[in-house]
């Protein structure tokens, strides 16, 4: 099995950004993205739009969707849980072909 976890970046304007987590391609969770004013020598994730961009780096959101603080009222680790056991359903319904395919 293989497991994606990617986020995806959008601005709505110079200061406002948010994170969308996915995991192997659904999109699971949103977070809202800092954005501010980036110095000289500061690192920038995402997109740096007139000196304004996020300091935030992708593995803040992967995480911030794995340990969230409050997963017992949202769910969010059942989402994860769903798209696994999606996935290894198939797996075995592909190996179950491949053994018939010989």
């Amino acid at each position: 099995m293989k497991l994606v976890i990617e986020v995806k970046r959008r601005r709505m304007s110079v200061t406002q950004g948010e994170a969308d987590v996915y995991v192997n391609g659904q999109k699971v969770i949103t977070f809202g993205d800092k954005i501010e004013m980036i110095k000289e020598g500061e690192r920038c994730y995402g997109e740096n739009i007139g000196g304004w961009g996020s300091k935030k780096p992708d593995s803040a959101f992967i995480a911030g969707y794995l340990w969230h603080p409050h997963d017992e009222l949202y769910s969010y680790r059942e989402k994860l849980e769903r798209i696994l056991t999606d996935g290894e359903e198939l797996e075995a319904l592909g190996a179950d072909n491949e053994k018939e395919a010989r």
